[in-house]
């Protein structure tokens, strides 16, 4: 039995925290091998450390974030086994911002909580990283943040992680992959910066998102009736009667300019 079976045996998943170890020694092998040796790099709810463990003997240094206490005070003493490991012990939705500040890290890295991989994604897909993101999802919400305009399910994540990144599928996992098992498959994506300067600004490209999506089946231009003319799209070469999914990244941010332009 591996290390990281062992180790997953001796903890109970928290179901309120949504968690699901990892145990495939094939995606911890392809998560950080993902991460280039010498990095530095945040690890997101490593649990037990199935993959932190993998990612520690690479990087040159490593901070974990950990909401449950039990798996917190593991890594706080394993502070003294491993000198490039540091400890956060905290909710990644509050804490995640100031860590990245302060850490500066060149990647990031995570079984993302599956109950709050939509807010989360938001947030991580704001920071600029040198080196990139290695992060798993549920299987549907990964496709739709890999969907390309036109998709059924492309939408305001889809668009977001574009804003710095070029996504990619890296592994496709079932649920045997876990302990325990969960009812869905999985998959890791990578985030790649794309190197294109931004023409506008993450928050309001956000704002423009998430206002965009809230109605689907409503073309563009209806979306921001009152706001925004028709003869507005068209002079920014969008035509108004398209729907929200037909639009590529840099027609939300033509939109995102117009917007901040009228304000």
């Amino acid at each position: 039995m591996s290390e990281s079976s062992q180790t997953n045996t001796s903890f109970r998943a928290n179901k309120a925290l949504g968690q699901h170890f990892l145990v495939s020694e094939k995606a911890i092998r392809t998560i950080a091998e993902a991460i280039p040796v010498g990095e530095t790099a945040i690890e997101i709810g490593p649990g037990p450390g199935a993959i932190t463990k993998s990612v520690l003997a690479r990087v040159k240094h490593l901070t974990i974030i950990e909401k449950d206490d039990r798996f917190a005070h593991y890594w706080q003493e394993k502070t003294a086994e491993y000198a490039n490991l540091s400890v956060c012990h905290g909710d990644v939705m509050e804490d995640l911002a100031e860590v990245v500040a302060q850490d500066k890290p060149q990647w990031i890295v995570g079984n993302l909580p599956y109950n709050i991989s939509g807010p989360l994604t938001a947030a991580l897909a704001s920071f600029a990283l040198s080196g990139g993101m290695v992060l798993m999802y549920q299987r549907e919400v990964g496709q739709r943040i890999t969907a390309e305009p036109g998709s059924k399910i492309y939408g305001g994540l889809s668009v977001l992680v574009r804003h710095f990144y070029e996504p990619k599928k890296l592994i496709t996992l079932p649920p045997g992959a876990f302990n325990p098992p969960p009812k869905v498959h999985s998959m890791v994506i990578r985030l790649l910066p794309h190197g294109k300067i931004p023409k506008c600004e993450f928050n309001d490209l956000q704002k423009t998102v998430r206002q965009g999506f809230a109605h689907r089946r409503k073309t563009i231009f209806n979306q921001y009736r009152g706001q925004l003319t028709q003869d507005d799209f068209l002079g920014i070469g969008i035509d108004p009667k398209k729907r929200p999914e037909q639009l590529a990244y840099d027609d939300w941010v033509r939109i995102t300019l117009l917007l901040v332009q009228k304000k």
